[in-house]
């Protein structure tokens, strides 16, 4: 008996699975809806295995998908980081990327959930890079958006951003306008369906002697544009140049000097952009129409009282949580220089009104890290707090009140832009996907099954047969890590899966494949 067409589910009663079996012996335990366990013909409990247990080494790999080897990431849980995760529906969102271009690993776009295993991994073509990898809106509904391209000597990157929906097709690719790039540094999507980001900055003649420099020197301008995603029309420009002098500048002269280095912007509720400068040591709140500075954040001219360890130095992803709290990845070091002792995901207490700024907490680690580039800090609806260490390839997870939970660390010369916690629900357009192998020493055929992307696969029906127009269910396999391993009774020559969900609906078939 062949399985219907996947296009039109159905919900697997516990009645329906016994007599799709076909007098295999199916065990559906009772409270824990499709979870149940393959037997052979003859009732014998077959092991359930799992491929993906962690092993070494700087990649995965799998049977079912060859072409896929996602980079290892490893956890490090806390005494209660468990019990904490298991409540956290929310994956981990990393853009895995060399701190130099070499070899043969993989990197893109990868989403993994609490243990560390993977979920939806997109590797990019041979010398493109990946940034700025979170779950956003366009259009209301949900999508992946990322910046991937080439990033330069300089530090910058030109290239493109990236839109996939929840079936991880691709919606739209986003271009910086006026015949500029898009840079890698910031990177977001608005309700009004447009994309604001930064661009390759400007090159443009100064005289720097005002400041100690050269009379003839040369000043990068940051560029902020944003564009309508369906259309690729510029909205709006803004030039640094045009609005924040160069003697604000922590940054040691050079030729060309970078002088502002804006690397996040974030849109308001209020319709105003707030914007971090690394080389400033500040945060700018911009007045939209205008393009004017409203007030400055840290740096040489900050218009807020800093409190006793507020002030923060080469600084990543600024963000206001709320009309009283900000956070901000302070690095402490642009790599040559080291200003602090120690990197730290910080949340400020912002008065407004009163213009003074506390630390409301710092959040550190026992390797103080000290990354010379990249980070971010996230506050959850529950409290807790994940921050990015960038190029020092971890990212951590807090408590409110700043104890460590766990750790989720890249291979080593790996690094992350950001790492986020995003909820996400895929089902991808594409087949599921199959392998098959035998023991060699006439034992069980063993069938290895995937779906890459796919977040509600619950357990995979497993159909089995002599001749590949005659294969029918012969049972369910609970999902085990991404490609969970089934034996299958030696006698049978084909087989496929139907991936399942936690309901009992059966979503899509792979191929057929000879075992």
């Amino acid at each position: 008996m062949a399985v219907s067409d996947p296009a039109h589910s159905e919900r697997l009663t516990r009645r329906r699975l016994l007599q799709g079996a076909g007098g295999a012996v199916v065990v559906v335990v009772a409270g824990g809806g499709v979870v149940a366990e393959v037997l052979g013909k003859r009732a014998k409990p077959l092991p359930e295995i799992s491929s993906y247990a962690a092993k070494p080494g700087r990649s995965r790999a799998f049977h079912s998908l060859p072409d896929l080897r996602p980079p290892t990431v490893t956890m490090t849980p806390a005494s209660t980081a468990e019990r904490v995760a298991a409540k956290d529906p929310r994956f981990l969102f990393l853009g895995p990327g060399p701190v130099s271009l070499n070899g043969s690993d993989q990197y893109g776009p990868l989403i993994v959930d609490r243990n560390g295993a993977l979920v939806w991994f997109r590797p990019l073509a041979a010398g493109l890079q990946v940034t700025n990898f979170t779950a956003a809106q366009y259009r209301g509904e949900p999508v992946l958006v990322w910046w991937q391209g080439k990033i330069l000597q300089s530090g910058y990157g030109q290239g493109e951003a990236v839109i996939v929906n929840r079936s991880y097709q691709e919606v739209a690719r986003v271009r910086a306008a006026a015949g500029r790039w898009m840079d890698l540094h910031a990177l977001t999507l608005t309700p009004q369906g447009t994309a604001i980001f930064s661009c390759y900055p400007e090159t443009v003649p100064m005289d720097l002697s005002s400041i100690g420099g050269p009379r003839n020197n040369q000043v990068l301008g940051s560029i902020i544009q944003e564009v309508d995603v369906a259309t690729g029309r510029l909205v709006y420009e803004w030039r640094a140049l045009q609005h924040i002098p160069v003697d604000v500048s922590q940054e040691p002269m050079s030729e060309p000097f970078d002088y502002l280095h804006v690397n996040s912007i974030q849109q308001l509720a209020d319709g105003n952009l707030l914007v971090s400068a690394r080389h400033a040591w500040a945060i700018y709140k911009l007045d939209r129409s205008t393009g004017n500075v409203i007030w400055t954040l840290g740096g040489k001219r900050s218009s807020f009282h800093m409190g006793p360890g507020a002030q923060f130095a080469w600084q990543h992803d600024a963000s206001q949580v709320s009309d009283r709290v900000l956070t901000v990845f302070d690095n402490g070091t642009n790599g040559p220089i080291k200003s602090e002792p120690q990197a730290r995901g910080l949340v400020l207490a912002v008065d407004e009104p009163r213009r003074q700024v506390t630390v409301r907490q710092a959040y550190t680690t026992p390797q103080r890290f000290l990354p010379g580039a990249m980070g971010s800090v996230q506050i959850l609806p529950s409290g807790r707090v994940v921050v990015g260490w960038g190029v020092s390839s971890h990212t951590s997870e807090f408590d409110e009140d700043g104890e460590l939970l766990f750790d989720i660390a890249l291979p080593e010369g790996m690094y992350s832009y950001r790492g986020l916690r995003m909820q996400w629900k895929g089902i991808p357009h594409h087949q599921p996907a199959v392998a098959a192998a035998r023991d060699s020493k006439a034992g069980p055929s063993i069938v290895y099954a995937s779906w890459n992307g796919a977040t509600n696969v619950a357990a995979w029906q497993v159909e089995g047969g002599a001749r590949h127009d005659h294969v029918r269910p012969v049972g369910i396999a609970r999902r085990h890590g991404f490609e969970t391993v089934i034996p299958l009774h030696p006698q049978l020559r084909f087989a496929a899966v139907t991936a399942i969900d936690r309901s009992g609906k059966r979503l899509k078939r792979s191929p057929i494949i000879r075992i």
